[in-house]
């Protein structure tokens, strides 16, 4: 065997073993290596999600747009800044806010009540489309729309 074949050799088996030191040491952060622990580990079987609905008189709920939730397209910020709003007990701030933007809206007159809820899923049977997916339901604000 030539030298520059052993090099080689002794090359491959040192970016071999590299890419395992982070599975090895079961920690991240070896740039540029990593284990992506954040897709690594086993979801739960139930999420939480943190939204605000629509009520119409009949108690049929309305989805309600990001921008009409938090003044944003982006629907990760959104909830980022309404789940630090009930954090910080301004939950109820957060849904006057939202009830006065609902209400210059035509295609949301049906809408008569906002809630702030807290919803957990059954992560297969929401991914499924399944009508039954809700575990739970807590209502962290509410507020009436006078219009």
């Amino acid at each position: 065997m030539d030298l520059d074949r052993s090099k080689r050799l002794a090359l491959t088996a040192a970016v071999v073993a590299a890419l395992f030191v982070p599975v090895v040491a079961n920690t991240d952060g070896w740039f540029p290596l990593s284990t992506y622990p954040m897709y690594s580990r086993a979801r739960g079987t139930e999420t939480t999600f943190v939204t605000a609905q629509g009520l119409t008189d009949d108690g049929i709920r309305r989805d309600l747009t990001p921008s009409l939730i938090g003044a944003s397209d982006d629907p990760l910020l959104v909830v980022g800044e309404l789940r630090a709003v009930l954090a910080a007990g301004r939950g109820d701030q957060r849904c006057i806010e939202i009830v006065r933007r609902v209400a210059t809206r035509d295609d949301y007159a049906d809408v008569a009540t906002i809630e702030i809820v807290a919803e957990r899923h059954d992560n297969v049977a929401r991914t499924r489309g399944d009508d039954d997916s809700l575990v739970d339901r807590d209502v962290r604000a509410r507020c009436e729309i006078e219009r």
